[in-house]
C-alpha cells in the first residue's frame, strides 16, 4: 500500500478546521481587548466667529526675533531684534526679563507688544538644541504666548 502511494505521489493536505478555529479565536481576543476610545491628546483650534471677516490684505507684525550664536556647548550669544528694537542680552534670565519689559501689559500703555505678538527663536546651524528650549522657555516666562522656531540662519 505504501508502494502504491509513493508511486502515485503522496499528497500533504492541510487541515483547514483548526486554523479556521484559531483565526477566530484571534478574533474574539482582538474584540473584547479593543478599547473604543477618543485619543488622548486635544487640540485647541481657535477659529474666527461667524460672520467676522479679517482683511486680507492686511499686514501682519513683524515678528520679533531672537538670534542665537553658539560660541561653545556652553556660552550662546543672544540678539533681540525688532522693529525699532535692537538688544544684546547675556543671557537667557536677562532676555526673558528683556521680553518681559517689552510686553505690554492689558489697560496700561507701556510696553511695545503684545502677549499674542509673534516670537521667532531664530538659532545659528551650530547652536545646541538646548539653547534654542531655552530661548523658547524664556519668551515663556515672559507671557508670550506665539513663539515659534524659524530656520536656522548661518551667521
Amino acid at each position: 500500500m505504501n508502494r502504491r502511494r509513493a508511486a502515485e505521489g503522496f499528497s500533504l493536505q492541510l487541515a483547514m478546521t483548526p486554523m479556521i478555529d484559531v483565526v477566530f479565536l484571534l478574533l474574539v481576543f482582538f474584540v473584547c481587548t479593543v478599547r473604543f476610545e477618543r485619543g488622548e491628546a486635544v487640540y485647541q483650534l481657535d477659529l474666527p466667529a461667524r460672520g467676522a471677516t479679517a482683511d486680507p490684505l492686511a499686514l501682519q507684525d513683524p515678528p520679533v526675533q531672537v538670534i542665537l550664536t553658539s560660541t561653545s556647548i556652553s556660552e550662546c550669544s543672544i540678539e533681540l531684534k525688532a522693529q525699532g528694537v535692537s538688544r544684546r542680552v547675556d543671557d537667557f534670565n536677562a532676555l526673558a526679563i528683556t521680553l518681559e519689559q517689552l510686553r505690554r501689559r492689558v489697560g496700561s500703555a507701556d510696553g511695545l507688544f503684545d502677549s499674542a505678538h509673534p516670537i521667532l527663536v531664530v538659532p545659528s546651524p551650530s547652536t545646541p538644541w538646548q539653547h534654542a528650549v531655552e530661548g523658547f522657555n524664556a519668551a515663556v516666562r515672559a507671557g508670550y504666548q506665539n513663539i515659534g522656531f524659524a530656520e536656522s540662519r548661518s551667521s
